[in-house]
């Protein structure tokens, strides 16, 4: 007998609306253990056949399901169908262990064939449920033994650190603490971890987010490989993180809001540039109107800049700060500041913007960036960074035509548009000197 288990999945399915299975013919195929399920759909005046599944009655669910690697290769879900040779001793084989269905459906008259496929079983649907029933279980194992050990982790970091480092630290066990209240299932809708990322390399990254910190916290100075191998304490324990390293090193600079350098780790040798162009000034350095410079991430982690611009132009390319900084006297004359986020927006960017909308009267925030997915994708994220600190700042917007647009939402949806049939990049509509003053005044 076909169980309940096995019609109830039919039906959910397979089935399209108004369908329904009638008794299977049991002897059409005398010589095996297949029958066929008869698809009827009735309507006010007519019932008519419009398709059978072909099915084996012997699912051996009290069985374990031994996959071979040819039907796993199918990826077969509820929704997928797929054609196979009927005759092949394989398909045959899969119909009768109940891991693959076969599906007729008939022309409206009932009669000639319109589509035959083959359909994900029972068996083998049941078998993927309770696949995923144990990485979720697994996941959540995985998740509170995190949260276990973050528990014992040490409020304090060596007095002898310095004060970037000790804030890095504190945003660090921060951050820790809030995410240890959350649930496993809430994980992948923070918008603390890049959207892409799965819930196990956000574990991953927790799991490197507390080996760092033990180390930071007690340790003058370490090495990337002292992280792993210190953490899991085994062979092979310092490859561990080795798969994600730039992806948890940008993440983990994002969350202390500090160059890795300055936390303790410098053996990487890394040093992140901002070039700009402009007058900026700081505790310890003051750099006048003239040709491109640069900033790096670790002046940025111990300074506090500010300038005496009143309009910030945030761009995505080299090309637009080089044009704008050659432009002799157009960036003093209009008291602007021009930023380069060099295509990448980094937690070291993030950093001095802030310093510089916090510690200047900079009245408004032009961004400019290209015009592909990538370029709206820079230019939300530097919105968002931007509103999340300094709401009261107008910030607007160079369009495609060389128009000025005054909120994300007119700006994301004229980008959606534009996005259907063509991609710009910045230096195709880089202006002159009297479009720039537009933009400015606008």
């Amino acid at each position: 007998m076909i169980s309940k288990e096995v019609v109830n999945f039919i039906e959910r399915f397979m089935l399209k609306s108004g369908e329904r299975l009638e008794s299977y013919d049991s002897q059409k195929n005398v010589d095996t253990s297949l029958v066929d399920l008869k698809i009827v759909k009735q309507t006010e005046r007519t019932l008519r056949v419009v398709g059978f599944i072909t099915l084996s009655v012997l699912q051996g669910e009290d069985e374990p399901i031994v996959l071979e690697e040819e039907i796993l290769k199918l990826k077969l879900t509820t929704k997928k169908k797929i054609q196979l040779n009927e005759y092949d001793h394989k398909t045959i084989k899969w119909l009768e262990q109940g891991i693959i269905f076969k599906e007729i459906r008939f022309k409206k008259d009932g009669r000639t064939l319109d589509v035959q496929q083959y359909r994900i079983g029972y068996r083998l649907y049941k078998y993927q449920q309770d696949q995923l029933r144990k990485k979720e279980m697994q996941i959540k194992q995985e998740f509170n033994s995190w949260k276990e050990g973050s528990e014992l982790l040490a409020q304090n970091p060596e007095k002898s650190f310095s004060e970037v480092r000790k804030k890095g630290v504190t945003y660090c066990l921060s951050f820790i603490n809030e995410i240890s209240m959350k649930d496993v299932s809430e994980l992948k809708a923070l918008s603390k971890f890049p959207n892409l990322w799965s819930v196990e390399k956000i574990i991953k990254f927790l799991h490197f987010l507390t080996g760092f910190l033990k180390l930071s916290m007690k340790k003058a100075d370490f090495d990337w490989k002292e992280i792993g191998a210190s953490y899991y304490k085994q062979i092979g324990g310092s490859k561990e993180f080795d798969q994600y390293k730039n992806e948890f090193i940008e993440q983990l600079e994002s969350v202390t809001q500090c160059p890795i350098a300055m936390l303790g780790m410098t053996s990487l040798g890394k040093i992140t540039p901002l070039y700009f162009a402009g007058k900026l000034t700081g505790k310890y350095s003051s750099y006048e109107y003239g040709p491109v410079q640069a900033l790096t991430d670790l002046s940025i982690a111990e300074e506090e800049y500010a300038t005496n611009a009143t309009t910030l132009w945030l761009v995505e390319n080299r090309g637009i700060l080089t044009r704008l900084a050659a432009e002799k006297n157009f960036l003093k004359g209009n008291r602007s500041l021009v930023l380069c986020v060099d295509g990448h927006l980094r937690s070291s960017h993030k950093s001095c913007i802030v310093q510089l909308l916090t510690n200047s009267n900079i009245s408004q925030v032009i961004l400019w960036s290209d015009y592909d997915p990538d370029g709206v994708k820079i230019s939300k994220e530097l919105y968002m960074a931007i509103s999340k600190i300094h709401q009261d700042k107008v910030i607007k917007w160079v369009a495609a035509d060389q128009s000025v647009i005054l909120t994300w939402d007119d700006y994301e949806k004229y980008m959606e548009a534009f996005l259907k049939d063509r991609k710009m990049e910045q230096e195709e509509v880089v202006g002159g000197v009297g479009d720039w003053k537009k933009w400015i005044n606008h």
